[in-house]
């Protein structure tokens, strides 16, 4: 799964883009450069073994009209392996044109992977959904819904809020923004439940152990963060702290609560 943080960094740019210049058209099409990286990888908490971290470069074009498509090169390292190649993601999509309260994207993800052994969601072939935020001047509500395939079909939920401070420079086509965020995932998990049961046969009392597949939606991690984002005309940078709490482990997944941060620095022409 491509990392949340470089789907969030995008959409606070989209929102932060138009206060740094009133001239600035906001409808041309534009071509984006980035490079993300990630102190810790985790896949809704769930993490490996070796605790990696991860470097995401990233390119993408998007035409005026919101259709748009980009590729992230997955990079791993930790204490076994050096910085190595394990994957790309291809997403394209529709940005939904930004009104003063509203904006989103519709999108559909695919998994290219070298080396699936080294990422936790490696099962993931490819991801569709959809992301919204309503904005206003208290609170930011968000929201999302995805469908993940791998050999099942999994359904995804997001659900968070968060408040929006820009501060941009005087007589300057530089701005910051400042957005204390706090988010829940949701989705469901398959797992196998394997019981006992006695039955008498004949007079004969014989023992018998079933297996069955069982689905349930559960929360699968709350996460709280606060992106610190800095525009100066063409260039951004942004650093966001966060803190992930897994719930809802279920047998042979490894996770536990974590604070990460997630670093970007990149370019919109």
């Amino acid at each position: 799964m491509k990392s949340l943080k470089i789907i969030y960094v995008g959409l606070l740019l989209i929102i932060l883009f138009p206060f740094i210049a009133s001239a600035q058209d906001s409808t041309k099409s534009e071509f984006s450069a980035s490079v993300n990286y990630q102190s810790k990888l985790h896949y809704f908490g769930r993490t490996d073994s070796l605790q990696s971290s991860g470097l995401f470069p990233s390119i993408g074009y998007q035409f005026k009209f919101g259709l748009y498509a980009q590729g992230n090169f997955i990079f791993i390292q930790n204490p076994a392996i050096p910085l190595s190649y394990t994957g790309t993601t291809v997403e394209g999509g529709f940005r939904f044109k930004q009104t003063k309260h509203f904006n989103g994207n519709i999108f559909y993800t695919q998994f290219l992977y070298k080396d699936k052994t080294s990422l936790v969601q490696s099962a993931l072939h490819s991801q569709t959904g959809i992301n919204l935020a309503y904005t206003n001047n208290i609170l930011n509500l968000n929201g999302g819904a995805d469908l993940k395939f791998s050999d099942k079909t999994d359904i995804g939920i997001t659900a968070g809020v968060d408040h929006l401070f820009i501060i941009k420079v005087p007589d300057k086509k530089m701005a910051f923004a400042f957005d204390p965020s706090a988010y829940a995932y949701m989705g469901t998990q398959n797992f196998s439940n394997t019981y006992i049961q006695n039955k008498n046969v004949l007079g004969v009392p014989v023992t018998q152990q079933y297996t069955t597949t069982v689905t349930q939606f559960n929360v699968l991690s709350y996460e709280v963060s606060m992106p610190v984002v800095f525009v100066a005309g063409k260039f951004n940078a942004s650093v966001i702290p966060s803190y992930v709490m897994p719930q809802n482990l279920i047998s042979g997944e490894r996770g536990s609560e974590m604070f990460y941060v997630a670093l970007s620095i990149g370019i919109k022409l």
